[in-house]
């Protein structure tokens, strides 16, 4: 294992990227054609763009007073940009960026490409959202440096502890029960611990009411085929009705068991916390400072490489 540092701001690394910045200048109108023609290929599968090209389009930032400008082409003419409020020819750009690139900076299609350029990648590694920019930023490697780096989906999991598991265990709950919230949730854990024996009505009467009405509703068509829609509506009001007062029951132990209430977050907050997937919210520094780096090795045990699907790692 190992980490690569690197200063964004250090002026050696900007002059041996200084051939991208270059190149994404010269290119800039037939990057801007093909990123276009891109963006019209994901809006037509169904997609939206992460990144709105236009004609007026470039992939570079400029340093001014300390503050980073967009470049643009100027719509009148390949030749002319706007960088703030300096106004450039394409040879003023060039020798800008040959004279200083470090006053130079890629935006978030180019900045893959200057990473893969400046460290040649075997493969890219990253979440959704990270991912999602390479449907548009492949043009740019392919014009830049003729390849394309191969991306693959990093892992997605939910790291659960052991108190968190023995309250999924206690109420037979699966992660994705945590998805309605912390409110509902306590209704739900208030419904499981209802009295066993009226859990037991509850489950009978809807077991009743969904197997007799169908010879009900059979019975009805004989009659009147106009009936059968109407039974189908009625059966449908009764089940309504009986969730209803099941969850009437659940909020009446809830009032009773604070406990419930406790449990209810306490979930919520470890595995879903603010209704969002616990990677979104949980940074892993709180997980390797508590269980230390035997944790890294209980990751690489646990995780299913190919499973691209979200995991959900116990045992910690």
């Amino acid at each position: 294992r190992g980490l690569i540092l690197l200063d964004p701001a250090d002026a050696a690394l900007h002059r041996v990227a200084l051939p991208v910045y270059r190149k994404a200048i010269e290119s800039a109108g037939d990057l801007d054609a093909a990123l276009m023609a891109r963006g019209k290929e994901l809006e037509r599968a169904g997609y939206h763009q992460q990144v709105k090209v236009t004609a007026a389009s470039s992939l570079l930032f400029k340093l001014q007073n300390g503050a980073r400008h967009v470049i643009r082409r100027k719509p009148n003419g390949p030749d002319e940009y706007l960088a703030g409020d300096e106004r450039l020819t394409q040879n003023d750009l060039l020798a800008q960026i040959d004279a200083s690139p470090e006053l130079f900076s890629a935006n978030v299609l180019l900045r893959p490409v200057m990473q893969d350029y400046l460290l040649p990648t075997l493969a890219y590694i990253g979440g959704t959202a990270e991912v999602a920019y390479f449907a548009q930023a492949a043009v740019v490697y392919e014009k830049l440096l003729g390849r394309v780096t191969p991306v693959l989906p990093r892992f997605s999991a939910t790291l659960i502890e052991a108190k968190p598991q023995s309250l999924l265990e206690r109420y037979h709950l699966q992660l994705p029960d945590l998805f309605q919230g912390p409110e509902p949730l306590a209704q739900t854990l208030g419904a499981r611990t209802l009295p066993s024996d009226l859990q037991d009505a509850f489950a009978s009467v809807d077991e009743k009411v969904t197997h007799e009405w169908v010879a009900l509703r059979e019975s009805l068509a004989h009659l009147d085929p106009t009936l059968a829609e109407a039974s189908q509506r009625a059966q449908s009001k009764i089940l309504y009705q009986m969730k209803r007062l099941h969850a009437r029951a659940a909020r009446a132990e809830l009032r009773r068991s604070e406990v419930l209430a406790r449990h209810a977050k306490l979930l919520s907050d470890a595995l879903y916390p603010h209704k969002m997937l616990q990677e979104r919210q949980v940074p892993g520094l709180y997980f390797l400072a508590r269980y230390g780096l035997e944790l890294l090795t209980h990751l690489s045990e646990a995780l299913q490489p190919d499973c691209l699907d979200h995991q959900i790692i116990s045992g910690l």
